[in-house]
Formats: structure tokens, C-alpha cells, sequence
């Protein structure tokens, strides 16, 4: 790929960390040292890695993102993520790109309605890789040259961010990505209402009924999208949740509460099977050893 020139522009952008731009869903990424397996919760986002590696665990699979593949979840999912290869001199820097916004709508409908590609009624796992590809590498470097000329980030802007998800949807990761926003969202909308609806009661008929199936039929297609039954990723969403909350400073008891949890000996008991900690024990360690990974 164009490693040096994309290297190079969002090394001039992006501070240490996750840098917002004033493109819809786009924020850069800057990190300069490695990050050990921390437990997080991905958005649904095309996560690209044009210096450096990273690398996320799913389900006992590892999936790692550098210059020649990026990362593509189409729902939010709770895993493990770490930074593999990172220094001063040498930082990770890539971009995080969020599938969930009006553009990317906007561009899966317009090709839908072109009837380019078809939808295939098999599930596309809700996590992958691809490779990068020409015109996404292209398309993204026109989008951060932008962020050089403020006239022209305001007249060209969405246009261009339109021309990256195009080249997005025709490449590697389009077939999921277009599942999940264009006509069967079935697992995908079940995943938004529980992420929504943390701090209440949600069973998995619920979760079924709102996908459209049965249990046995949702059951099936879920653990095919996410590598989880339902019930464990229920479970994994809300306990991330819980854990990213303590790290910033709320209570157990808030957190616990947040997730849906009324019995806080449960909360901490299930917290320490996942994490290896006790929820007190998590807020003294957390600082800067946890952080969320994209």
C-alpha cells in the first residue's frame, strides 16, 4: 500500500491516542507504545493500521491489522485488543471509521438501489480482515489531504468521504459491512437494542423476536456473526461496559447498576471470572494500563 504517504499525513494530524477531524465518523490514531491484551468493546468501524500492528482476540481466533490488512466490524462486539508492534520512533498510526453514520447509509442504499452487488443470505462473521486495496488507499488519501485546505474540507468533504465508503463496500469488507446496514440487519439490530439497553432485563427471546426469528434460528445465525451464543455475548458486553466505567472513575455499585446487574456479589463475581480482578482491583490497576482498543 502507500504506506509512507498515508503515513506520513496522519502522522501530521493525529495526536497520541484518538484525534477527532471534522469528517463524519473519522478520528485518527496515535500510539506509541505497545498495549498488553486489554478487554474493550469495538464499535462498528473500519479500523486501519497504516504503520505498526495491532491485533484483537475473538472466540480463540486472532485477527491482526497492519499495512496490509484493516479491521472491519459491522457490530459492537466485546473482545480483546493489544498493540503489538509500537515505539516513539516508530508509533502506530492509523484511523478509526465508523460504519454507523448517515453517510455510509446514504452510499450502501445508493448502490443497493444501482442492484451492483448482491446480498448473499449466508451470515458474514460481524468481525474480519481484508486486504487493502488500491482504491481505498487512494480514497483515503484524498480524504486526509483535505484536512490541509479548511475551504476545501468544507466544499469537498462529504463527497470524498462518500468516494472512501464506495471504495470500502467494493472492497474486501463491502459484503459485511452491506449486510449489516442494508436489508437483513437481523443480528446487527439485535445487538443496537441490547447496547442500548444495558441497564434492563433483555432475554434472548427478546433479542430473537426483534431479529425476526426464533431462539433456535437466532441462536445459530448469532453465534455465526459473532463467534458468542447470545448469552455469552450478553454477558461480555455488559461486563466490558462495566469495566470501561470503573476505569474512568464510576463506583462498582454505579457500574453494576449501569449494566443491569441488581445483585452486586454477582456483578463481582462474574466480573473476576472474566477479568482475573475484583472490580476494586480493576479501578486501582486501570490508569493507563487499560484503555479502550479500536
Amino acid at each position: 500500500m502507500g504506506e509512507h504517504s498515508l503515513s506520513a499525513l496522519i502522522g501530521r494530524f493525529a495526536d497520541e491516542g484518538l484525534t477527532e477531524t471534522p469528517l463524519d465518523g473519522l478520528r485518527l490514531l496515535r500510539l506509541s507504545q505497545p498495549v498488553g491484551p486489554q478487554h474493550a468493546t469495538i464499535e462498528p468501524s473500519i479500523c486501519g493500521v497504516v504503520q505498526g500492528k495491532k491485533r484483537v482476540h475473538l472466540g480463540g481466533d486472532s485477527y491482526d491489522y497492519d499495512a496490509t490488512h484493516y479491521l472491519c466490524a459491522t457490530m459492537p462486539i466485546p473482545l480483546e485488543g493489544e498493540v503489538v508492534e509500537a515505539s516513539l520512533n516508530r508509533p502506530v498510526l492509523g484511523f478509526l471509521l465508523s460504519i454507523d453514520t448517515t453517510t455510509m447509509t446514504e452510499t450502501v442504499l445508493a448502490m443497493e438501489a444501482q442492484a451492483t452487488m448482491q446480498l448473499s443470505a449466508e451470515v458474514v462473521p460481524g468481525l474480519s480482515v481484508a486486504e487493502w486495496d488500491t482504491a481505498v488507499i487512494v480514497a483515503l488519501q484524498r480524504v486526509l489531504e483535505l484536512l490541509d485546505d479548511p475551504v476545501a474540507l468544507r466544499v469537498l468533504g462529504k463527497g470524498r468521504m462518500k468516494e472512501l465508503m464506495f471504495a470500502f463496500l467494493r472492497g474486501g469488507a463491502g459484503a459485511a459491512i452491506r449486510q449489516a446496514l442494508g436489508a437483513t440487519r437481523d443480528v446487527s439490530r439485535a445487538v443496537s437494542y441490547l447496547q442500548e439497553h444495558l441497564a434492563e432485563s433483555v432475554s434472548i427471546e427478546d433479542l430473537a423476536k426483534r431479529a425476526g426469528m426464533s431462539r433456535a434460528v437466532f441462536h445459530k445465525k448469532f453465534k455465526a456473526a459473532t463467534s458468542y451464543s447470545p448469552i455469552q455475548f450478553v454477558k461480555g458486553l455488559r461486563l466490558n461496559h462495566a469495566s470501561m466505567l470503573i476505569a474512568a472513575g464510576s463506583s462498582v455499585t454505579d457500574a453494576a447498576h449501569q449494566v443491569g446487574y441488581a445483585s452486586q456479589s454477582q456483578f463481582s463475581r462474574e466480573f473476576r471470572r472474566q477479568f482475573g480482578r475484583t472490580p476494586g482491583q480493576w479501578r486501582r490497576a486501570s490508569g493507563d494500563e487499560i484503555r479502550a482498543v479500536g
